[in-house]
This record gives structure tokens, sequence and C-alpha cells, in this order.
């Protein structure tokens, strides 16, 4: 009677003769067993709804950045309508995350609109966003978009300009969201790196009907920022 040893010496030896004559697996079934990647597709601005939208361009897209600040107004006396006197907006980085799920990030300015102005990264669910710049309204009313983190600067003048969708959110204030925007590089200015920026997926930002007092009146709100070169 055969041992035991001599017995599982046979199955091993049966087992790995199968083994080295089975067929390998074909690389395609092989790496259809792999997680795949997520893939990177140049993102593309969401329309507005409105006809005609923002105007296009055929500049590559460098960043897409989340701003959250605040809008700013004036007013004169009780009662009287708001003025725009610009706005202050911290820019986080989310072109990785645009690159690999652009709707994930239209996603984020309707949630960081109700959180309080961060005071390093943005961190959320879809991820933490590092700063990448501010922007802000110069001394004569110029738009500027300071990208220190890449050594980048647009001062822009409005060149499009429509109404949000009816959809946005209309912020912790409830006064609706400010409009989408096309901004293009001053000539009388030196832009560095950047030509054009959108402001898009707003959420908040909008002034109220009609003024309580006169002083100034500050109303959060969130948006996307697309810059080309």
């Amino acid at each position: 009677m055969p041992s035991v040893r001599s017995v599982l010496a046979g199955l091993l030896a049966t087992t790995l003769f199968q083994l080295s004559t089975a067929s390998p697996i074909p690389i395609e079934e092989a790496s259809d067993c792999l997680p795949s990647k997520p893939v990177a597709v140049t993102p593309t601005i969401p329309p507005s709804g409105n006809v005609p939208d923002l105007p296009t361009t055929n500049l590559t897209l460098l960043y897409v950045a989340i701003g959250r600040g605040i809008q700013n107004y004036t007013c004169t006396a009780a009662g009287a309508t708001p003025s725009a006197v610009g706005a202050i907006a911290t820019l986080f980085d989310a072109t990785s995350l645009a690159f690999t799920d652009e709707t994930a990030v239209h996603a984020i300015p309707p949630v960081a609109v109700y959180m309080p102005q961060p005071t390093s990264s943005l961190a959320l669910k879809a991820g933490v966003f590092n700063p990448i710049g501010h922007h802000y309204f110069d001394a004569a009313g110029t738009p500027t978009f300071d990208l220190t983190a890449v050594d980048k600067i647009l001062f822009g003048g409005k060149t499009g300009d429509v109404k949000a969708p009816t959809t946005a959110n209309v912020g912790p204030d409830g006064t609706g969201a400010v409009d989408w925007l096309q901004l293009t590089k001053k000539s009388t200015y030196t832009s560095v790196g950047v030509q054009v920026a959108y402001r898009l997926v707003t959420a908040g930002g909008s002034a109220p009907a009609t003024c309580s007092n006169s002083s100034l009146i500050t109303v959060p709100y969130a948006a996307e920022y697309w810059f080309y070169n």
C-alpha cells in the first residue's frame, strides 16, 4: 500500500504538469481582469441653456478651479437698487478632477457655497482641492485672476454674459445665482499665461432686490472658473 507521502508527491507532480502544459491566458483576457483607470478627457464647457450661449474659444484649457467667496454690492439708501462693486474669492484647483469626472466638478459649487469660507484647502467628498490663486477686482475695477501657484495672471474684461440656468443653486441668502461670464484679457494690461476665463456653474452671489440700508452688502457665492491660453 503506497504511503501518504508518495500519494501527495504524485498529486503535486500531476498538478505541476497540468499547469506547465495549460494554455496561457491571452493578454487581452488578462487585461480585462484588471481594474480600469479613469481616462483623461478634455472637459467641455457645459451649456447654460441660453440662446445665444457664451462665446466659445479655440484656445487650450489650462485649469479648472472652484471659486468660493463673496460678491459685493453698495447701497445709496434703504429701498435703493444694489450696485455691484466686484468680488473676492479663493480659487481651488480642480483641474485633475475635471479631466476625469467633469460631472463631479459641476456638483461642487452648490455644496461649497454653503460651507464656511475655507482658510486653506477645500475639503469635500470629491477630494481635497488646494488653492491655485485668488480672484479680486483691482483699484480700477478690473476683474483679476492671480494664479500665484502657477505664476500666471489674467486681467480680464467681460466679453460674454448669460443668465445662470433656472435650476442653479440660489445660495444661502436665497438671492439667486450670478450670471455665467466669459472674460478676455485686456489689451491695456499685461496678463501672463492666460488669455480667457469663464465663470460657470454659479451658486448664489446675486444681490437682493432692494437695499435694506445704506451699508455694503456681501453675498456668498461659489462658481467654476475655466482658464485658457
